[in-house]
């Protein structure tokens, strides 16, 4: 039997995602010089154009085309994923922000670096946590992946990634 197929809002979320994404990154790299700092809220939030060559937190920085794979893998997968769960919209909304958020920063991977396939992912956002410290430095497909994240957590955890068909058994089940 074939799975259904994904509801088209699940495309748009994640090109939604991909857009803003690119859209913000390209008004950085336009407007602040690598390194350079924007603050917004003292104390809290400053923009810092910083490019990241490798994974999160900056692991693997010589793994750029490892990382274009995986990142290209990890898409489908979610995807055909996406496609088995598509009743149930919470986990299919989670899977297309992850979606959006890889493709966000696969397209920095391959093509904003010094040749092809060689690029470095624009981070930006810097948010200050304590006086002394300072989470590294982000951007919105990061937030896009860990949103999404959290809501697939929250449908395993709750049962509803079964497409919320999560009920007790029958009393005469039980005993048999």
């Amino acid at each position: 039997m074939t799975p259904p197929p994904l509801p088209a809002a699940f495309y748009a979320i994640a090109a939604a995602a991909v857009a803003a994404d690119q859209l913000v990154k390209w008004l950085v790299v336009g407007t602040l010089a690598v390194g350079a700092r924007a603050v917004v809220i003292p104390r809290l939030l400053t923009l810092t154009h910083s490019r990241n060559p490798g994974a999160a937190f900056g692991m693997l920085p010589t793994a750029t085309v490892g990382l274009i794979v995986a990142g290209v893998l990890i898409i489908v997968i979610l995807v055909l994923y996406g496609r088995k769960v598509a009743a149930c919209r919470p986990l299919w909304v989670g899977l297309a922000l992850q979606v959006g958020g890889a493709v966000g920063n696969l397209v920095d991977r391959v093509f904003r670096g010094p040749e092809l396939l060689h690029g470095r992912v624009v981070d930006y956002i810097d948010v200050q946590i304590t006086r002394t410290y300072t989470w590294p430095t982000f951007n919105i497909a990061d937030i896009c992946i860990t949103v999404g994240a959290v809501m697939i957590g929250y449908c395993l955890v709750t049962g509803k990634a079964e497409g919320g068909k999560h009920e007790a058994e029958p009393p005469e089940a039980a005993g048999e």
